[in-house]
């Protein structure tokens, strides 16, 4: 592989070992928000394995097209780096990449935005190849205007009459050209795995069973959800963003019927665009499900805020006025008082703990209600040798009652339109 796409793939602050970083968060709604962010920032810069030794909110009345920051303030943070040890930082902010190299340059040290922090945790958590091409294809899109960064040392000085092109000038445009075949190569391969996945779809949806998908914000407990209510073993780990591949399981409603649950990325603020767009063939599990389960960290402070987040992506993915059920998870690190609170905040919610089971068994009845919600009720008469189309409407759909008879086998169920079309032939009324 060419050095520049090496270069490129690596994990650079991972590999940089970077120890001490200085996070710099923007005050612009209220200071309360921006403290948030940065909160969350300091979760994201530990999940990759780096110690957040200081942070700063600055107010910044108009951005520097050089620094970001203005000059006075840039002297600060110099001398605070110089005495606090740091080696990164991080901003909480999209900075340019003449800004990045400025920055870099005057601090003599690694300076990456919230970025750049995501697209390296998403990197480092790839464990499947649709994910590894989806992440790749991120990170080359984001590395591409930043190219210069990684020919620091070679010339880029135009000279002559004729504008003769210095040396570092001619490796950049070969860089350049190698990216963007790059680029196109990942999208046509993950072109390939959306094919591929449309195909696995259609099987499912075909199958009859309904699906339901779990979304919410990073760490909400979605994966421990899964498997609570599955009796699956998906990863779990109290990290932001552990879980970058989508999980589908078999689960049993009450009634003895399936339905199939997918755990899908996480949301966060500030997704990087690149990454929205890389993984929409994975969020949209959510379009496609009968009843999304929306789940959410119930003792989190920023629940209202992360619900806001969810919905929109929810919305921006064409899935808003999808069936939903809210799911207010880890209500066991709550106590007696903030939870009855919760309730009367949230009404419509469900209060449950995938740690300790509580709840768990009333979503599934809900569960159950919504999916029928979308059913209507008909009268099957199947003929008595027909036992492989009643096993399988036990499996799939709502038996509301069943008569053995002499002329066959009586069912009245709840179906959808799909299940009706299939089934037309056995219809009484």
């Amino acid at each position: 592989m060419d050095n520049i796409l090496i270069e490129l793939e690596k994990r650079d602050i991972l590999n940089r070992q970077c120890e001490r970083a200085l996070l710099i968060g923007f005050v612009e709604d209220s200071r309360h928000s921006a403290e948030a962010h940065v909160i969350e920032l300091e979760g994201l810069v530990h999940s990759m394995g780096i110690e957040a030794a200081l942070s700063m909110l600055i107010t910044l009345r108009e951005p520097h097209p050089r620094w970001l920051l203005g000059r006075g303030k840039a002297d600060e943070i110099a001398s605070c780096i110089r005495a606090e040890n740091i080696d990164l930082v991080v901003f909480d902010a999209d900075i340019s990449p003449a800004q990045q190299r400025n920055l870099e340059k005057t601090w003599k040290i690694a300076v990456i935005d919230r970025q750049e922090v995501i697209l390296d945790i998403f990197a480092d958590r790839a464990a499947t190849h649709e994910a590894y091409l989806q992440v790749a294809l991120a990170r080359m899109q984001y590395s591409l205007p930043r190219l210069t960064r990684a020919w620091t040392h070679l010339s880029r000085q135009r000279g002559g009459a004729r504008g003769n092109r210095g040396k570092g000038e001619t490796q950049l445009e070969t860089d350049r050209r190698l990216v963007l075949d790059k680029i196109a190569h990942l999208k046509r391969d993950l072109k390939k795995v959306k094919a591929q996945r449309e195909v696995r779809r259609k099987r499912r949806l075909e199958g009859g069973i309904p699906l339901v998908s779990l979304v919410g914000y990073t760490n909400a407990g979605k994966s421990s959800l899964l498997n609570a209510l599955s009796g699956s073993d998906v990863y779990v780990e109290n990290k932001l963003f552990a879980t970058l591949d989508t999980s589908t399981r078999r689960m049993e409603l009450p009634g003895g019927r399936e339905c199939l649950l997918t755990d899908t990325v996480g949301f966060i603020r500030k997704l990087p665009h690149g990454l929205v767009d890389a993984f929409r063939s994975t969020l949209e599990e959510a379009v496609l499900a009968d009843v999304i389960l929306l789940a959410a960290d119930a003792s989190s402070e920023e629940l209202e805020e992360h619900l806001k987040v969810t919905n929109q992506v929810l919305s921006e993915l064409g899935a808003g006025n999808k069936p939903r059920i809210l799911v207010l998870n880890k209500t066991d690190a709550m106590s007696a008082e903030a939870l009855s609170a919760l309730c009367m905040r949230y009404p419509d919610g469900l209060a449950v703990s995938a740690r300790t089971g509580a709840g768990l068994e009333e979503l599934l009845e809900k569960l159950g209600r919504v999916l029928d919600s979308a059913r209507t009720e008909v009268l099957l008469r199947l003929p008595q040798e027909a036992w492989n189309i009643r096993s399988r409407l036990h499996g799939e759909v709502s038996i509301i009652n069943e008569e053995f008879r002499e002329d066959g086998i009586w069912l009245r169920v709840r179906l959808n339109d799909e299940e009706r079309s299939r089934l037309a032939a056995y219809i009484i009324s």
